[in-house]
């Protein structure tokens, strides 16, 4: 009878720390890269943008951010989630990059505050730039305006 309650409070006590295992794991975000669900980035790969850009012939919209910039993630969770932005951004390659995983990016193109918001153009020069948060209506019309010549 003894070996049955021990193999059962075995058992048991297997599945409490399962569940509990599931459930710290469940609530643990990635804080190493905000994804925004609705726009498909390519993260920190300058060369595939580039390469992407010269392909498809479009401009590269660069979001320069940080997991420390609290405006960097409300972009995405506002800015970048907006229908209208989100249809904006099909005309150019997105390129998503972490100013601490990819310095040599950041100072190459002389990126200060965060976030800044940098379009370029097949051969990597800068068509037009945007530093700080945006809300959906900025951002939107920042999009029409590159889109439109005017950036």
């Amino acid at each position: 009878m003894t070996q049955k309650r021990d193999k059962i409070m075995s058992v048991a006590l297997l599945v409490i720390l399962g569940v509990s295992c599931l459930y710290v794991l469940s609530g643990k975000e990635d804080t190493s890269k905000v994804r925004s669900s609705l726009v498909d980035w390519t993260w920190n790969d300058y060369g595939m943008a580039l390469e992407k850009a010269r392909t498809e012939d479009k401009y590269i919209l660069i979001d320069f951010w940080a997991v420390w910039c609290k405006e960097c993630k409300e972009m995405d969770k506002k800015a970048f989630q907006n229908p209208d932005v989100v249809e904006l951004l099909t005309n150019f390659v997105l390129l998503k990059v972490d100013v601490d995983d990819v310095p040599e990016l950041k100072a190459h193109f002389a990126v200060g505050g965060m976030p800044t918001i940098l379009v370029v153009n097949a051969e990597g020069e800068e068509i037009a730039r945007v530093v700080g948060y945006q809300n959906a209506e900025q951002m939107k019309r920042f999009l029409e305006e590159v889109i439109h010549g005017q950036g």
